[in-house]
């Protein structure tokens, strides 16, 4: 049982575990060098050769433009009211004392509450007058195909060549943000090396063994050996295809997640159907069908969920003929008095009978009851 419980939670923990090792390998692999420009401090990109500009984050005291070359927007599809959500300025790189040669054009990408001030820095640029200095954080990235496009038809507009475009421009943009939003690749990086962890070590409880404690302790604190529950498991009978419900004499087995636990049948008080009708802006789009089980460990209950209607009867059917101190179905009468008074509710059946499972055969099913809660 054990030997078979611990391959089967590994198989069901393996996929999962792989994705979030995946997850957190892309996660923290593809955000750990902006990570770390972060903490360390940004780079000031006035600093950067040319051919050091990529895809980082950087500071960038702004005290030149030479203005905007296009403006991004929102349309709203009701009214068709447009709303301006970014500009493209085009700046350059550099400071004033880099050698023309090795100064590049290229832009940044900015809210539009900007667009006052850096109209104004954009006239005194060309007046040749100084601007008090912006400080810009923000990442490089690489225009795309329609940016790119209004980028270079700005310097043609100004009598650019398409070799001087290639050989005095970079295709790359700052993407401004707030300083502490360069935080969320700290976060990110973080998220990755969490997922990471939280799926290797998935594979490893898995692997181990540990991942059955809670069952073991479900066993003990029931006041079972583990030899009467193998015998158990293996006696019980299965309510799905995967073997992971099953119902013993003694104790009814199920998986919590990838954890398998169980549940000892003496201390189950009520069982019904809960059927739950799904429906996509009023047209019924499927139907789920699950058995509640309520027991004195966990009064708020356990919800299985069953193939069909047919696996659901059959459960209810089987617990009903074998752990006959259980009420099984239900009614709104059932449900008021399971909640406002326990006692009574318990003896109906719990406490009027030996908690002792019986053969099957000399129950017959419950005539005529209340088996199913709609919702």
């Amino acid at each position: 049982m054990f030997e078979e419980l611990k391959k089967r939670t590994l198989k069901g923990t393996l996929v999962w575990s792989i994705i979030l090792i995946l997850a957190g390998l892309g996660l923290a692999g593809w955000n750990a060098m902006d990570a770390f420009t972060v903490v360390t401090g940004c780079k000031d990109f006035t600093t950067l050769d040319p051919d050091e500009i990529k895809n980082q984050v950087v500071k960038f005291e702004m005290a030149e433009n030479f203005g905007c070359y296009l403006e991004a927007y929102s349309e709203n599809t009701k009214t068709h009211a447009r709303r301006t959500t970014d500009l493209y300025y085009v700046i350059w790189t550099g400071t004033p004392d880099t050698p023309i040669e090795d100064v590049r054009y290229m832009s940044i990408k900015v809210p539009p509450k900007f667009e006052s001030e850096l109209e104004r820095m954009a006239e005194n640029t060309y007046e040749g007058v100084a601007s008090t200095p912006l400080t810009m954080y923000g990442k490089i990235k690489k225009l795309d195909s329609s940016e790119l496009y209004y980028f270079e038809d700005f310097f043609k507009s100004l009598g650019f060549t398409e070799e001087d475009i290639a050989a005095e421009t970079l295709p790359y943009y700052i993407d401004y943000m707030v300083q502490p939003a360069t935080m969320l690749y700290v976060v990110l990086f973080v998220a990755g090396v969490v997922l990471l962890i939280y799926g290797i070590a998935r594979i490893a409880r898995a692997a181990s063994g540990s991942a059955l404690k809670k069952l073991h302790k479900d066993i003990a604190d029931a006041g079972y050996t583990e030899a009467s529950i193998e015998s158990d498991y293996r006696n019980a009978k299965s309510f799905d295809k995967k073997g992971t419900l099953k119902v013993g004499k003694l104790m009814t087995y199920y998986t919590n997640g990838s954890i398998p636990r169980a549940i000892p049948n003496s201390k189950m008080m009520w069982a019904y159907q809960n059927t739950v009708t799904h429906r996509t802006n009023g047209v019924k789009t499927g139907t789920t069908y699950n058995v509640m089980v309520y027991d004195e460990i966990t009064p708020k209950g356990h919800t299985f969920a069953m193939a069909n209607e047919a696996v659901a009867q059959d459960m209810l059917n089987y617990l009903y003929a074998t752990l006959p101190w259980i009420v099984v179905g239900y009614s709104d009468e059932l449900k008021k008095l399971y909640n406002k008074d326990r006692a009574q509710f318990l003896q109906l059946r719990y406490n009027t009978c030996e908690h002792t499972a019986v053969d099957p055969a000399a129950n017959a099913p419950q005539e005529n009851a209340p088996t199913d809660s709609q919702a």
